[in-house]
């Protein structure tokens, strides 16, 4: 088993607050060098505009908060568009309020939001890009993130000697390597999440219901000012396990029984992920044990064969799996991906959620999941939280 390249983060040196003794995050030159990026993936892809309408591409290239709904949703902004030069454009539903808190942004580059569902409201939003922008849009090329079907109708008819392209490649590539400030923010997303996985710990025993280890997670994470949630938090115990269940109920978790944990935060737009499993009130079972040594020798051969320089295929092929893990970052989940399909090639400066669910019918299923920044020589596991019944 190759494991030379596998490395734990140093400890975060910093809380989550800001302070005036120590600069922490510096969150003015992040802004700067997301928009260099994002400019520079322009550039190589000759665009003229990027119209960002993904709620995290807004927030890369801007620094717009917004609400996080639980379904797609591309009314109400944020919507960006970015020009190759000048100041971009943005749609909200509360203009006045984030003309305020985006103070580097004269009040003029905010605008009420489009229903970009209905034909109506697309077309009236081309009509908005046309008039600040100018005539220059109509044969622009123009890099669209997502699309809903009114604007593919809709953007053809109003902008005909436009030339559209694949604006979330674009994005995905300016994201996809991750600056200093980026990776702190990062690691900072995962201590919370780590404190959260530690509050559902405290209370795990018998009697105790699915929804109230999430509870207790939840309450941690806002204590600590996470924004939101990476999802809507996987906890799964006894029969639960396996097939594995990713959601929580309001099951009373027994004795002895085997629970997983899977929890998020998300600290200044950035998510982390992170999965252990235990066992409620007591030691494991000879059997219990058993799997979750497998699980932990799965995850250590996983976080082994990361390394720059190949692509997640080939990484695959040689740990022998079709999956092993997904990207993160800004968006809680964004290519690329370690998956056998994924052909990008590895760099430095990437960052990604490493998982792994074994099984026995038996006993149940385990998942267990590191976050991971990728290293000149493999990867970096940002915690030190043990693995049940092998760090014991």
């Amino acid at each position: 088993m190759r494991t030379t390249g596998i490395t734990h983060a140093k400890a975060v040196s910093f809380g989550p607050m800001m302070v005036d003794w120590e600069t922490r995050i510096d969150f003015e030159k992040m802004r700067a060098e997301r928009m260099q990026k994002a400019r520079e993936a322009m550039e190589k892809h000759n665009l003229d505009y990027l119209m960002l309408f993904r709620v995290e591409n807004a927030r890369y290239v801007t620094g717009i908060k917004r609400l996080y709904w639980p379904t797609i949703r591309l009314g109400g902004g944020p919507v960006v568009v970015l020009p190759r030069e000048g100041l971009p454009a943005i749609w909200i539903t509360d203009p006045d309020f984030c003309s305020k808190t985006l103070s580097w942004y004269p009040r003029e580059r905010f605008h009420e939001p489009h229903e970009m569902e209905m034909e109506v409201e697309v077309e009236s939003y081309i009509n908005d890009v046309v008039a600040i922008f100018g005539k220059s849009v109509e044969k622009a090329r123009i890099g669209v993130d997502i699309w809903s079907p009114a604007m593919h109708t809709v953007f053809p008819k109003k902008l005909p000697n436009a030339k559209f392209m694949d604006g979330y490649k674009v994005m995905i590539e300016a994201q996809a390597v991750k600056t200093p400030e980026e990776q702190a923010c990062m690691k900072m997303a995962y201590v919370i999440s780590e404190a959260g996985m530690q509050a559902a710990v405290d209370i795990l025993k018998p009697g105790v219901r699915e929804c109230e280890l999430v509870g207790a997670c939840f309450q941690r994470f806002g204590q600590f000012g996470s924004e939101t949630s990476q999802c809507s938090q996987a906890v799964s115990s006894g029969p639960g396990t396996w097939p594995y269940r990713r959601f929580h109920t309001d099951r009373i978790v027994q004795m002895g029984e085997l629970v997983n944990l899977d929890f998020g935060a998300c600290f200044n737009g950035y998510f982390g992920d992170f999965g252990r499993a235990f066992i409620c009130g007591k030691k494991p079972s000879p059997d219990q044990a058993a799997l979750l040594r497998r699980s932990y020798d799965m995850q250590v051969e996983g976080l082994s064969v990361i390394r720059p320089g190949m692509t997640a295929a080939q990484l695959c092929k040689e740990a022998g799996r079709k999956h092993l893990g997904h990207g993160i970052g800004i968006a809680a989940f964004m290519p690329p991906h370690l998956e056998m399909d994924d052909k990008v090639v590895l760099q430095p400066g990437m960052m990604f959620a490493v998982d792994c669910v074994v099984s026995d019918p038996k006993v149940g299923g385990i998942h267990t999941e590191d976050q991971v920044i990728m290293t000149e020589n493999g990867c970096e596991v940002y915690t030190s939280y043990p693995y049940t019944a092998v760090n014991d």
